[in-house]
């Protein structure tokens, strides 16, 4: 019960937040004449989705660490949002937490909602030159342009989540 209002909170306070933005994102006088479209822009989720290790690997299960991943949302062509994992830079992470994400997107703007996975690419064991064990599939998804909300949330078997990623931005 206690998680469930945690992430209620979470999005109450991600779609708060778009609404308190809106004034200074953009009125309806300046979309009848919109701009050139924009170069692509990666905006990190302003809040890192966070989860406990699992119990892979024997002590874990005694000190399970927190493992924060940090996914982006890139705006290129007008109305899609393209959603990636990468690899932490700032924490160290092995191979059993490289786990994939759901990501639950809603256009404050129109409505419209959806959701989507970024995976983690299979890994090739034939291969006989080194590869990196954690690569990701990234999503693009049809948003509409507007302002977007999305979460993004680890949910595994053996990997249990904290908090979920919010980000919050304007598409084209």
């Amino acid at each position: 019960m206690r998680r469930t209002t945690i992430h209620h909170l979470l999005i109450a306070g991600a779609v708060a937040s778009a609404t308190t933005l809106t004034p200074f994102l953009g009125s309806p006088a300046a979309a009848a004449n919109p701009p050139p479209d924009p170069a692509a822009s990666t905006t990190p989720f302003q809040i890192p989705a966070t989860f406990l290790s699992g119990c892979g690997v024997g002590f874990r299960c005694y000190l399970p660490p927190l493992v924060p991943l940090t996914p982006t949302a890139t705006t290129g062509a007008p109305g899609e949002v393209t959603f990636q994992l990468a690899r932490p830079t700032t924490y160290q992470i092995d191979t059993y937490d490289c786990i994939g994400m759901t990501m639950n997107w809603r256009n404050l703007t129109t409505g419209a909602t959806g959701t989507t996975q970024v995976l983690r690419v299979p890994i090739d064991y034939s291969r006989t030159t080194p590869q990196d064990f954690c690569a990701y599939t990234p999503s693009t998804v049809e948003t509409g342009s507007g302002i977007v909300t999305a979460t993004a949330d680890a949910r595994t078997a053996d990997h249990r989540p904290v908090s979920m990623g919010v980000v919050v931005l304007q598409v084209p």
